[in-house]
């Protein structure tokens, strides 16, 4: 009988280590549609970690903002919260203003400039002052798409925009850059954009292909005019202090996980954007080509000056780790 009360103790305790060895991570988002890149990207991604950890990290996905607007998430993530959070370069900005540049108007003339920024010092100084404010990067180069702006009416050249009410994250490159650009940028989260534009509270947003379809924006405006104005990265953060309270294995599996979901995102996003742009059109809306991307850009330089923070020169050692 004796033994037999030492066995049942025995799985009782097991049971309880096991329970306890397994974490849930909440993945949150604001995109709703699982048919976009970054979604399904992340349902990929969260399978092989709880696969590869044994079942030790289950990341259910928490789509549309349901744990709040991005901010507030990466503020969650900088508390210590076990999170793991879709958002990008601007919104990280609030916590190493520095990283605003990577969201930058017309910073990237390309992907392989791109790609050579990520894998340059200058990103692991700028991602390392990021982890010491408590954020760590799982996925730091998932390409999110090229952003353009979404009306009643062609952006061909910036006087068009004069005056214009754009929805845009709350990011100061962003508010700085549709300033420079002659409208009045309004900062709201993503899963308040329709109603905004329904109700008229802004004239205008600006997105990538995938987010515009993906939350039917076309059903309130009819044109999209291709200003190319950001080459938006995505990236996976989680809580620095999370992240080091787990094992080196788990570590190892979120960081290489991460690394292949960039890669991944980056191929989806580029397969997809011409089916996006068809699917806008099969709604009614107008895909205005003919912009005047050099004028735009122009314009927009100034919007670097205008941030408050930055390092003095490392707009400069940004375009320089491009070049090299």
């Amino acid at each position: 009988m004796k033994i037999r009360h030492l066995a049942l103790a025995a799985v009782l305790c097991l049971g309880a280590f096991g329970s306890a060895a397994a974490q849930t991570v909440r993945f949150a988002t604001s995109q709703v549609n699982p048919n976009e890149p970054v979604v399904k990207t992340m349902k990929a991604f969260a399978q092989r970690v709880e696969e590869r950890s044994g079942g030790k990290l289950k990341l259910p996905l928490f789509t549309g903002d349901q744990l709040g607007a991005q901010k507030k998430v990466n503020e969650m993530l900088k508390s210590g919260a076990r999170i793991v959070n879709v958002t990008d370069y601007g919104q990280l900005s609030q916590f190493v203003p520095d990283l605003g540049i990577l969201a930058g108007p017309y910073m990237y003339s390309n992907l392989d400039e791109a790609n050579r920024l990520f894998a340059s010092d200058v990103f692991a100084e700028l991602s390392g002052k990021l982890e010491a404010q408590g954020i760590k990067l799982i996925m730091a180069d998932g390409l999110f798409g090229y952003r353009h702006v979404i009306a009643n009416k062609a952006v061909r050249k910036p006087a068009d925009m004069q005056g214009m009410t754009i929805r845009v994250p709350p990011s100061p490159i962003m508010l700085e850059t549709f300033t420079a650009l002659g409208a009045r940028p309004t900062d709201l989260p993503w899963s308040e954009v329709y109603n905004a534009l329904q109700t008229g509270v802004v004239d205008a947003a600006e997105a990538n292909f995938g987010s515009l379809a993906g939350s039917k924006l076309y059903e309130v405006r009819k044109v999209v005019s291709m200003t190319s104005h950001q080459i938006m990265f995505a990236a996976f953060a989680t809580s620095t202090q999370f992240f080091n309270s787990l094992s080196p294995d788990l570590q190892t599996i979120l960081l290489e996980e991460g690394k292949r979901a960039g890669q991944e995102l980056t191929k989806a996003t580029l397969e997809s954007d011409a089916a996006y742009a068809e699917e806008l059109k099969r709604h009614g809306v107008e895909i205005v080509t003919d912009v005047d991307v050099k004028a735009f850009a122009e314009k927009a330089r100034t919007a670097y000056g205008n941030i408050k923070g930055l390092t003095p020169g490392m707009v400069d050692r940004v375009r320089a780790a491009m070049a090299n």
